[in-house]
C-alpha cells in the first residue's frame, strides 16, 4: 500500500445508518464544500452498509440499490467531478451486519468492480464469520475445521480440449504429519501437513481442478488451500449429511505448460489465522485490481485478534476496538484502546479508534475539542459521522482546526506515544516532521485541574523519537489559546494554569 496520511472524510453510517439514498449523499457532498470541510482536507465520501443490492447481478457482481440509488456507479462520478473520493462498504464473509451480499469468495471480481467503478476507499467488516471454528460466540465443538480425506485429483482445462487427468492420493509427496490412509491424504489440518501434487499441463492455461474426497458428516463446511505454482485457491468442501461415501470439490486454477505444483494444505489453526486469510484476499485483490490508483483498505475486524500485528502487510488502517457509540464513555473506551499502540503503528497504516462522534454524541465543547484533538494526536482516520447539513458554527471549528489537522496529517505519520503522567493526566507525545513535537495533556477527570506542573527537561525523555534536547532551551506554541501565534521559552518548569474536566491543552514544542 502507498503510505499516505490517515484518511479523513465522512461516512453515512454514524447519523443515517441503513436510511441512505442518492440524494441524501448528494446533499451531504453539498454541504460539505459549501462549509468548506473539503477544503479542509475531507475529501472521502464513504456509503457504509445498504449502498448495495441484495442481489449481485447475473455475473457475480455487487449492485447499487437502484431504487436508492439510481444513477447506481455513476454516483461515483457525480461525486468525483464535485472533487471528493467514494469509499464503499462490504464484508469479509457471505452478508454484511445489514445482511446484504458480502465479499467472501468474490474478492477479485468485487476488487476490480470497486476499480471499474472509480472507488478509492473499501471499509471492510466482520459481520457474520461463522463458518470455521473460530469466532468467540460459538464453541469449538460445534465445528468441522478437519479437511476431509483427498482420494484424488482430477486436471481439465477449462475449453474441454483434453480429457480428466486422474492423479491418484498415492501419487502425492507427503509432508508429515499428513500420511496415507486407505488410498486417502489424511491430517491435512494438522501443523506442517501438506500434500504436493505434480501436474504436467500440456499448454498454459485456465484449468479445473476437482479434488475427489471421502465424504464425513458435517453441519459446516470444510476447508482446504491449494497452493499453485505459488498461487493459493481456496477450496470449500460443503456442509454434508454423508449420504454418499464420496465427493467432488472443484476449483478454476492458472497451469502453465510443463510441470505445476500443487500444494494442499488446511493453514487455519484458530481465528487468527482465519481471519488473516480472509483480509489478506481482500487486500491482495485490491492491490492487484488498483495498479496506479491505489484504493484505501480499512480493516475493520474490531480487534478481536490484534490486528495491529499483522495488518499492515495490505491495510492502510485496522479498528483495534469494538463500534463506537454517542456518548463519551465509548469515546473514552475507543481512546483507551489505541492510545498504547504507538509502536504497532507505521507510516501509512494506522490504528483505528473508529468514526468521530462530534456533532452526532451530547458532548459538551470541551469534549468535542479532547475527542478530535486525541485522534488528531493518534494519527487516527478523521471519519465524521454528523448530518453535515446542520452543522453548527461550534463544530464546524472544532473539526476544522487547521492546527490539529496539520497534526493528524503530518508528513512523519506518527502516532503520539502516550503517558499517564498523574492521576486522571494523560500526556501525548508526537514527533512531527520539521523536527518539532505536538504535545497534549489530557484531563481524564472529572474535575478541573489547576496549575499543573511539568519538568521540561522530563518531555523528551517520554519518547525517543522526539528530538527535544534535555537541558536546552524549548518553546512552546499553546495552538488552542487565542493568541495561538505566541512563542513561549520554557526553562525548568512548564506550568498549564487550568484543563478543564475532559479537556486538553496542546502545545507545538521545538528547541532552540
Amino acid at each position: 500500500m502507498e503510505n499516505k496520511p490517515p484518511m479523513m472524510g465522512w461516512s453515512t453510517w454514524n447519523q443515517f445508518r441503513q436510511n441512505i439514498n442518492e440524494e441524501l449523499v448528494m446533499d451531504v457532498a453539498e454541504s460539505m464544500k459549501r462549509a468548506g470541510l473539503l477544503e479542509a482536507g475531507y475529501r472521502y465520501l464513504n456509503l457504509d452498509d445498504c449502498w448495495q443490492a441484495s442481489n449481485r447481478d447475473i455475473k457475480g457482481r455487487l449492485c447499487f440499490d437502484v431504487g436508492r440509488f439510481p444513477s447506481r456507479q455513476g454516483l461515483v462520478e457525480r461525486i468525483n467531478k464535485m472533487g471528493f473520493k467514494v469509499g464503499l462498504y462490504s464484508s469479509a464473509s457471505a452478508l454484511t451486519c445489514e445482511d446484504m451480499p458480502g465479499s467472501y469468495g468474490f474478492e477479485e471480481i468485487d476488487a476490480n468492480t470497486f476499480v471499474d467503478w472509480g472507488v478509492e476507499y473499501l471499509k471492510y467488516d466482520y459481520c457474520h464469520v461463522v463458518d470455521l471454528p473460530t469466532d468467540p460466540h460459538f464453541e469449538k465443538k460445534n465445528f468441522a475445521n478437519e479437511t476431509p480425506p483427498i482420494l484424488y485429483i482430477g486436471v481439465t482445462p477449462l475449453d474441454g480440449s483434453l480429457a480428466e487427468i486422474i492423479i491418484p492420493a498415492e501419487e502425492a509427496e507427503l509432508f508429515e504429519p499428513a500420511e496415507l490412509e486407505e488410498g486417502a491424504v489424511v491430517k491435512l489440518n494438522c501443523p506442517k501437513a501438506a500434500a504436493v501434487f505434480r501436474v504436467e499441463a500440456p499448454k498454459n492455461g485456465e484449468y479445473q481442478i476437482a479434488v475427489g474426497y471421502k465424504k464425513r458428516k458435517s453441519a459446516y463446511r470444510q476447508f482446504m488451500l491449494i497452493a499453485v505454482n505459488g498461487e493459493a485457491a481456496q477450496v470449500w468442501f460443503p456442509p454434508t449429511s454423508g449420504w454418499s461415501s464420496t465427493a467432488r470439490a472443484t476449483v478454476n486454477v492458472t497451469l502453465s505448460e510443463g510441470e505445476n505444483l500443487l500444494l494442499m494444505t488446511n493453514p487455519i489453526r484458530e481465528q487468527k489465522d482465519d481471519t488473516v486469510l480472509r483480509y489478506r484476499r481482500m487486500g491482495e485483490a485490491l492491490k492487484k485490481a488498483s495498479v496506479g490508483r491505489p484504493i484505501a483498505f480499512s480493516i475493520c475486524e474490531h480487534g478481536r485478534t490484534k490486528p495491529w500485528t499483522w495488518a499492515s502487510e495490505f491495510g492502510s488502517s485496522w479498528r483495534v476496538c469494538s463500534d463506537i457509540h454517542a456518548n463519551w464513555r465509548s469515546i473514552m473506551n475507543n481512546y483507551e484502546a489505541a492510545a498504547d499502540l504507538w509502536k504497532e503503528q507505521k507510516p501509512g497504516a494506522y490504528n483505528d479508534p473508529d468514526m468521530l462522534e462530534i456533532g452526532v454524541a451530547e458532548l459538551t465543547e470541551a469534549e468535542c475539542v479532547s475527542h478530535f484533538a486525541l485522534w488528531c494526536m493518534m494519527s487516527a482516520p478523521l471519519v465524521l459521522g454528523m448530518d453535515v447539513r446542520e452543522i453548527s458554527e461550534e463544530m464546524l471549528r472544532v473539526v476544522t482546526n487547521r492546527e490539529l489537522i496539520n497534526i493528524n496529517q503530518d508528513g512523519l505519520m506518527l502516532q503520539a506515544s502516550r503517558v499517564n503522567i498523574m492521576d486522571g493526566l494523560d500526556l501525548l507525545l508526537k514527533p512531527l516532521a520539521d523536527g518539532s513535537a505536538a504535545m497534549c495533556l489530557f484531563n481524564k477527570s472529572d474535575y478541573h485541574m489547576m496549575n499543573v506542573q511539568i519538568k521540561v527537561g522530563d518531555i523528551a525523555q517520554h519518547d525517543k523519537r522526539v528530538k527535544l534536547v534535555k537541558n536546552s532551551i524549548v518553546l512552546a506554541r499553546d495552538i488552542l489559546a487565542a493568541s495561538n501565534d505566541d512563542w513561549v521559552e520554557l526553562d525548568g518548569i512548564m506550568t498549564i494554569g487550568s484543563i478543564q474536566t475532559h479537556g486538553v491543552v496542546v502545545y507545538i514544542l521545538k528547541g532552540q
